[in-house]
């Protein structure tokens, strides 16, 4: 399998009106992790622990990206959908046909601003599993 670079990965999200809008272009962070809860089911006297597959599965998505007013850009979409519902479709080596991608339905529960006066201003934003499970697919 070929190593990858960074600056080719890509994120969509839907905005308030459920609508795909890209992020590639102003993201320039994005931290993705998941977790798998693995059930302990030792009986009381038992000095064995036992745990059983198939637990719950969780994810966590944190973005950085530039903060941009322009329509359907980040500070718009994301104000709009801040606490609530939205699909994020997540694709680490670009958005092309064949390319490995990740979506999910999930909640936005983070959103900060960052303004210096020696930099660019930026964001990051948090989402998590709403429901389901994060698919591994490719993009179409």
């Amino acid at each position: 399998m070929g190593k990858i670079v960074a600056r080719n990965a890509s994120i969509y999200l839907d905005n308030a009106s459920s609508a795909c809008q890209s992020f590639s272009g102003l993201t320039n962070s994005i931290s993705f992790s998941q977790t798998a809860e693995a059930p302990d089911v030792t009986s009381f006297g038992s000095d064995v622990r036992e745990r059983l597959a198939d637990g719950l599965k969780d994810w966590e998505m944190t973005c950085g990206a530039f903060f941009s007013t322009g329509a359907n850009e980040v500070d718009v979409v994301l104000s709009s959908i801040l606490g609530g519902s939205t699909f994020v479709r997540f694709g680490p080596s670009g958005s092309t046909s064949t390319c490995v991608m990740y979506s999910a339905s999930a909640v936005l529960t983070e959103y900060s601003m960052d303004f210096s006066v020696a930099d660019a201003a930026t964001v990051t934003y948090t989402l998590v599993q709403r429901s389901g499970s994060m698919t591994r697919g490719t993009w179409s």
